[in-house]
């Protein structure tokens, strides 16, 4: 997909940080764009922040429903038509050891990072099949899709990161069963980004250091790892185009990310090679 002018675009998750990122640059584009959240307050701010650079508007939807996913996309197809791209951005992220996370919690954060997923992809794809339209989903996952982000374990998201885990084997999985269809897939993985909500943290540090609340969950050096990696909500929106408009699967945003990969990497390659598992030769 080389551009997305005059394209329709849903972008879940669209009134803030990386949504409202890539919301701004498929405008740029000449992109139709519909955002969705459950807060109507702070999409329809987004909407009038974003309404002077294209057609843009918002619809309120809960991703975890999915007959409100159902009514999303009939009304798009009713008003703007096809969606062209859809941006499965939703997500929400806890701070808590795994052994600390009671299940409700766990089962909140793959509602939201996963199940929303699952909900988009069912009533998205196959509307595009029956009609031999083209059509794209890119999946907003994380560093924490393909590894344990070197510095970020004092952040205490493991959870978050398994629901991310989880979305990268299914837009695998997606991508090879619709290999034979008009949809593709891909898949953002960014690593730190400087979000709206993640800004006020920091400015607070900045004003306090020693904040306690705050140092509980930000030690100075998970703070300065996060400072040294972060990239805006803009920049990650403009690799993600890119990467859209290349025909990317995987669709990373920072050097470190390579880093920590080949890390795992060798890791894996040193346990097979202490198992005396070689390839091109028999169990």
């Amino acid at each position: 997909m080389n551009s997305l002018n005059d394209k329709t675009v849903l972008v879940t998750g669209g009134a803030r940080g990386i949504g409202k990122a890539l919301a701004r640059a498929c405008l740029a584009e000449g992109a139709r764009v519909v955002i969705t959240n459950l807060e109507v307050v702070a999409a329809e701010a987004t909407v009038a922040e974003l309404s002077s650079l294209g057609a843009i508007r918002a619809v309120r939807c809960d991703a975890t429903d999915r007959a409100d996913v159902d009514r999303l996309f009939d009304d798009i197809w009713a008003s703007e038509g096809p969606v062209d791209v859809a941006f499965c951005n939703v997500g929400a992220g806890g701070m808590a050891k795994i052994l600390d996370t009671p299940i409700d919690e766990v089962h909140a954060q793959f509602a939201t990072n996963f199940d929303s997923a699952v909900h988009l992809v069912q009533s998205y794809v196959p509307r595009l099949i029956d009609a031999g339209h083209p059509g794209h989903v890119m999946f907003t996952g994380s560093e924490h899709s393909l590894v344990l982000s070197s510095g970020a374990a004092a952040l205490a998201m493991g959870i978050y990161g398994c629901t991310k885990h989880a979305l990268l084997i299914f837009a695998e999985w997606l991508r090879d069963e619709l290999k034979d269809t008009p949809v593709t897939v891909s898949m953002l993985m960014p690593g730190p980004v400087l979000t709206e909500r993640i800004a006020d943290t920091f400015t607070a540090l900045d004003r306090d250091p020693d904040d306690p609340a705050l140092r509980a969950v930000f030690s100075p050096a998970a703070e300065q790892t996060l400072r040294d990696r972060f990239i805006s909500p803009d920049k990650c929106a403009e690799i993600a185009l890119r990467g859209l408009h290349q025909g990317l699967f995987f669709i990373p945003t920072q050097a470190h990310i390579k880093d920590d990969l080949d890390a795992r990497h060798r890791e894996l390659s040193e346990a097979f090679a202490a198992l005396g598992i070689v390839p091109g030769t028999t169990p």
